[in-house]
């Protein structure tokens, strides 16, 4: 059986040192022409895998495969592949989700996944995001404000947290 255009290029890549950052580029770039395709909406690649990722759409673990995505190469390719065929799932049909719950998401995997949300929400969009107590209320406002992010509201509600980052507008 022949192989994939993907399949050659992650044969042909992987190995070097920037695979895993090109790996994330194929899921975003797979991410936009999806919605392309399904919706005909041009979103830019960044924010088009912050939407799969904040809707939990596509049915694949993005975010594990993401945080070293050398090692998910073929998960990763085969999962790009099929968005070819695949509708756009409801929850993507719609306006930008403007909250990310990762409560019961363990550490590192809500940092990773609250950095690739964010790397991609659009500029001057506010996201709500709801932390567990402890260690990601510690760490994941640090991770986005190490990002270029601002924390602009933190409270606590009953057994977690909530935070709202915004993306300036401008690099600042």
């Amino acid at each position: 059986m022949d192989k994939s255009p993907i399949a050659k290029w992650i044969e042909a890549n992987s190995g070097k040192e920037t695979f895993g950052s090109a790996l994330k580029d194929l899921v975003s770039y797979a991410c936009a022409e999806w919605f392309r395709r399904c919706s005909g909406e041009v979103v830019p690649p960044g924010e088009a895998l912050s939407r799969v990722l904040l809707a939990h759409a596509g049915d694949a673990p993005l975010e594990m495969w993401l945080e070293k995505p050398e090692i998910h190469a073929t998960e990763i390719a085969e999962f790009c592949e099929s968005l070819a065929s695949r509708p756009l799932p409801e929850p993507l049909s719609g306006t930008l989700p403007r909250l990310l719950d990762l409560r019961g998401v363990i550490c590192p995997r809500n940092a990773v996944r609250s950095r690739l949300v964010m790397a991609g929400y659009p500029r001057g969009k506010e996201l709500e995001i709801w932390l567990d107590e402890g260690a990601p209320i510690e760490n994941v406002p640090g991770s986005l404000v190490a990002d270029g992010n601002k924390v602009v509201f933190r409270e606590k509600k009953g057994d977690y947290w909530v935070i709202k980052v915004v993306k300036p507008d401008n690099k600042e």
